[in-house]
């Protein structure tokens, strides 16, 4: 029953005299944490010292013997100096001082000379190049072969000339540590260095990336919304065929900037997984969904096949899955000519096993050890060929170990692929309200509902506002913070829809603005509308008041899901005229 409190007794002994230090911790922080340790490692050696002394050598006097027992357990309080104070410094030259006090009783009293106490000297001055600097190590040498030279003319039973060697020897060893340490400063100086210019490269690439995000995702989300728009339109059979074209091209340009920025969240760990229920049937029937178009148009049949053993419903995270399964299923696609693609579940050592088989080019062993690397495929043939980032598989790799499993490849050249991973299963029961989800993505109906977008960008005012205009919605639209506080302020809204970068008063300010001041629209649901969606940037716009963020470009069903997740719609999973 007192394990615990022992054990607590003995974590916080070892945080005392060993202190915890942070991940990314200095060397300032290290020296510290010497400086403790030290203090007690030099404590428990001057007690067993001290034992023996005075066990053998009864010449010692009381005072002696109290001066030398109090020296030993100033040693332990050495750490508490550090720990109340946070002075480095001080807690050094306490730990020298104490170390030289001690010492000299040493020498003075002890006339059997088992030991020979004067050497201990040689220690203070490497405790204070250790622990504080050259500098103090320095002064500390002077200080201890001043102190020799005292000692021997003022002590007669201390050999003078022993003492003086002791001293050339203390100046010797300081000299030559000395040139090591210079050497040690030198490659933690550029160890630091290092380290700010890795920090630095960070802040520039996440700069430079939320920059790009934003330059390429506004004259995308332009592309795609007339697209949209336009597939909505009386077009003959031709057009309709170049639109999808279109489409096609512009979904493929998002994948390859999600790859990027799917990347740049998991290196900066934003990324979390979910573990919520889900039909094990139904995720591979939209995969087959999504996926049978790419592979008709090839020629190629996507067979989808679930062991008997594997339950009706998991629990884990379907977004992360589907990404994967995607990704898998769209390679064996674009690297196959002919035959089938298949895609099976089933359960191995308790672990959830899913495989993407084809009958593709095949790989090496040797493209089989790099083909998970990041910005790496197969080869540069199949580089020029297929195209891609070469980041697909390395973000599969890091989503499947973040989701406590793992991914591998077996192959041969021109004999196909069957890549696979595994993910703790997890079997759970289906939801009560499993029957009242849609299946699949509708645009609702939101007759009457008032809406205020503020967006600078004009394309962008014409695309939000057809397509709100088509669910039902009544639309005003205002370019900046400013003129959306003086509308709310004048109007009650149900949903207020908000770019982020404008042109005097950007979004975030305008939202907290608005849930810090009692007024019509202070609880009002807000959406960013943005085409910055780093983690950090995400986390912003939440933090500051918004209820949810549409990343651009958006397709008018994801706008119709987060409004029906805000607002009511006049009539659920109806499609919109």
């Amino acid at each position: 029953m007192n394990s615990k409190p022992t054990h607590g007794v003995l974590a916080r002994l070892l945080d005392y005299f060993w202190p915890q230090q942070e991940q990314n911790h200095s060397f300032e922080e290290t020296r510290a944490k010497l400086l403790c340790g030290f203090s007690g490692l030099i404590g428990t050696v001057a007690a067993l010292h001290n034992a023996h002394i005075l066990s053998t050598d009864t010449q010692f006097s009381t005072a002696v013997a109290i001066a030398s027992l109090l020296c030993v357990l100033a040693y332990f309080f050495i750490p508490l100096i550090w720990h109340r104070t946070q002075s480095k410094v001080l807690a050094t030259m306490a730990l020298i001082s104490l170390y030289l006090f001690h010492t000299n009783i040493q020498m003075a009293f002890d006339t059997n000379y088992q030991w020979r106490q004067e050497i201990f000297l040689i220690g203070p001055p490497v405790l204070a190049l250790l622990l504080v600097g050259k500098r103090a190590a320095w002064v500390a040498t002077a200080v201890i072969s001043l102190n020799l030279i005292v000692a021997a003319i003022w002590q007669d039973h201390l050999p003078f000339g022993s003492l003086i060697v002791v001293a050339a020897v203390a100046v010797t060893l300081m000299t030559g540590l000395t040139l090591f340490h210079n050497e040690i400063e030198r490659k933690e100086l550029h160890l630091i260095e290092l380290r700010d210019e890795a920090q630095r490269a960070d802040r520039e690439k996440s700069e430079f990336l939320a920059k790009m995000s934003h330059e390429i995702r506004t004259p995308l989300n332009g592309l795609s919304g007339i697209l949209q728009l336009l597939d909505e339109t009386d077009l003959t059979e031709d057009q309709k065929s170049l639109v999808a074209t279109g489409r096609s091209s512009g979904r493929s340009l998002m994948v390859l900037i999600n790859d990027v920025l799917d990347y740049s969240k998991i290196a900066a760990h934003g990324v979390t997984i979910e573990r919520i229920p889900f039909s094990t049937r139904e995720f591979l029937t939209g995969i087959s969904a999504a996926q049978s178009g790419a592979a008709k148009a090839k020629g190629l049949t996507l067979d989808i096949e679930v062991a008997a053993d594997v339950p009706a419903w998991i629990a884990s995270d379907p977004t992360r899955l589907n990404q994967v399964v995607t990704n898998l299923v769209g390679n064996a696609i674009k690297f196959s000519q002919d035959g089938a693609v298949t895609v099976t579940m089933s359960v191995k050592e308790q672990m959830l096993y899913v495989a993407v088989a084809d009958k593709g080019i095949g790989l090496t062993n040797e493209a089989q050890a790099r083909v998970f690397n990041k910005f790496e495929q197969a080869s540069s043939a199949t580089n020029r060929r297929y195209g891609g980032t070469g980041l697909g598989l390395s973000i599969s790799k890091e989503l499947v170990e973040l989701m406590e499993g793992q991914i591998g490849v077996d192959s041969a050249p021109f004999k196909g692929s069957t890549f696979w991973f595994t993910v703790p299963l997890v079997p759970t029961e289906a939801p009560k309200d499993t029957a009242t989800k849609a299946t699949v993505s509708t645009v609702q109906s939101f007759d009457g509902v008032e809406a205020l977008v503020v967006e600078d960008n004009r394309t962008n005012q014409m695309i939000v506002r057809r397509f709100l205009e088509s669910m039902g919605v009544n639309v005003d639209i205002v370019e900046d913070g400013r003129p959306a506080l003086q509308h709310c302020a004048a109007k009650r809204y149900d949903l207020i829809l908000m770019d982020i970068q404008l042109l005097d008063m950007d979004g975030v300010e305008a939202t907290e603005i608005l849930r810090a001041h009692p007024g019509p629209n202070q609880h009002t649901p807000i959406v960013a509308l943005s085409a910055n969606i780093l983690p950090e940037q995400t986390n912003a716009y939440l933090k500051a008041g918004m209820n949810a963020c549409l990343g651009k470009p958006f397709r008018k069903d994801e706008l119709s899901k987060v409004m029906s997740e805000l607002v009511k719609p006049s009539q659920a999973d109806q499609p919109a005229a």
